[in-house]
């Protein structure tokens, strides 16, 4: 056989890999932007709702509401298994920060997403908590 047929051959070989494998990576990318977008808009009105006080018989609370049932049906869909497991247990204690108990759960909610949009990055619970909620007189004279 011609060696330009090998030639021409491992060329569509080559290029037909490439297609495949970028392809596969652009898919990843796309869900990875999904689910960091769904995490980071949900974040966002837990902080509306915190900052703002938004009364939920309001209009503006009535919008806070719908964007925060969009951001967990999105997470519901994109996220891993850590994530959900992790908002499960914040929606079971109330989905509200009133106690210790489900502060840090929500902290570890905040902590299992970080991991799952990043992978490796790794911070402590401590130090988000102290970034996320600010620190607590009553936690910092324990």
């Amino acid at each position: 056989m011609n060696p330009a047929i090998f030639s021409l051959i491992g060329l569509v070989v080559g290029a037909v890999l490439q297609f495949f494998f970028t392809r596969h990576l652009d898919s990843k990318k796309h869900q990875r932007e999904l689910r960091s977008k769904a995490y980071s808009d949900y974040l966002l009105c837990v902080s509306e709702l915190a900052n703002l006080g938004h009364q939920k018989n309001t209009l503006e609370g009535r919008q806070l509401g719908a964007k925060t049932a969009d951001a967990k049906s999105r997470i519901s869909l994109y996220a891993g298994p850590v994530v959900i497991s992790a908002f499960a247990a914040f929606e079971r204690l109330g989905a509200t920060m009133n106690t210790d108990e489900q502060c840090d759960s929500f902290i570890d909610m905040v902590a299992a997403m970080r991991q799952d949009s990043l992978g490796g990055s790794s911070v402590t619970n401590a130090d988000l908590q102290a970034v996320v909620l600010g620190v607590r007189r009553d936690k910092a004279s324990s």
